[in-house]
């Protein structure tokens, strides 16, 4: 045993596993494996912030013309660019010499590192989509959440909402029972408008879920013909039906009362190129038998239109 390379069998074990890695981060987890599986993830390559066009205002120089009539070259306004700050996440891989010897054999040792980067792989994943929804709320280091996403006020992206009116989201936080006319409401506000697409997934709790789902038996029939997306929803094992064609569905970590109404043309999950759950292997400590990897993700939420996004909020069953 004591001939087994521990930094050599993790360091290849890891490379080897890194596009199943990349796979599971993003299966576990609905909002997660929606932006994956319909164009909600971009690469950056880099750079001190991610930066995204947004346009504003529409080009007034357009008209109707004929023969030689002088056309308008009047220079336009109606683009600018939000900016968003990289954000970093590490879960690290150790494993002991220990580790080996109670578990003689290079096959076990391999398994053993299987079931750590596994651990490793599900909390990762966890924190991440937990903090798709409430981060930055009171750590600047995590990427940008929902919560402060999904907003008719305030700054984000470097934009301030509060002053810019076509910087908001629509938002519905008056305290009361789901309804459908608040979802219907909500949902053909986010598509309303030039430049943005239509909602793709609203997400929501479990409990406005089963809410959202107990509507629907008096009042209206499940159409037994489902969406494309909401077929590969159910595929994947997640608990989803759907609202005039929007896959609906719930998840763990949303906030309590809230539902969110989200486009993925709009609203993507922005990587950097090198931290796309990049392995990293660190050197092993003088006094200690371990091995050290890393797991590296950087990375933020990016928007180029926030009304093309909307949310319920203080909603209750």
């Amino acid at each position: 045993m004591a001939d087994i390379n521990l930094g050599q069998i993790a360091a290849t074990t890891m490379e080897n596993y890194h596009d199943t890695l990349v796979d599971n981060i993003f299966k576990k987890h609905a909002l997660l494996n929606h932006l994956k599986e319909n164009g909600g993830t971009k690469m950056y390559d880099g750079g001190r912030k991610i930066r995204v066009p947004v346009m504003y205002g529409s080009n007034s120089t357009v008209k109707a013309f004929s023969g030689t009539d002088s056309l308008d070259l009047t220079y336009q306004e109606g683009v600018d660019a939000a900016e968003y700050d990289y954000k970093f996440y590490d879960v690290s891989v150790v494993f002991s010499f220990t580790d080996s010897l109670l578990n003689q054999g290079k096959s076990q040792v391999i398994d053993l590192l299987k079931g750590k980067i596994k651990q490793a792989e599900l909390s990762l994943a966890e924190r991440l989509n937990d903090d798709l929804y409430n981060g930055a709320d009171s750590d600047a280091k995590e990427v940008t959440g929902l919560e402060t996403i999904v907003e008719d006020n305030g700054t984000y992206g470097g934009i301030n909402g509060t002053s810019y009116a076509w910087w908001r989201s629509y938002v519905d936080d008056t305290a009361e029972a789901l309804s459908f006319a608040d979802i219907r409401t909500a949902k053909n506000t986010a598509n309303n408008g030039n430049g943005g697409s239509k909602v793709s997934l609203i997400v929501t709790t479990q409990t406005l879920y089963e809410k959202f789902f107990s509507l629907l038996t008096p009042n209206f029939q499940m159409n037994p013909v489902m969406t494309k997306e909401t077929k590969r929803l159910a595929d994947a094992s997640f608990t989803a039906v759907e609202f005039e064609g929007v896959p609906v569905t719930f998840d763990e970590s949303c906030s309590a009362g809230s539902m969110y109404f989200i486009n993925v043309d709009n609203f993507k999950l922005g990587i950097m190129n090198g931290a796309d759950f990049k392995t990293v292997k660190k050197a092993e400590p003088a006094d200690q038998h371990i091995s050290v990897q890393h797991i590296v993700f950087g990375g933020n939420t990016v928007v180029d239109r926030r009304a093309s996004l909307a949310a319920l909020k203080n909603k209750t069953a």
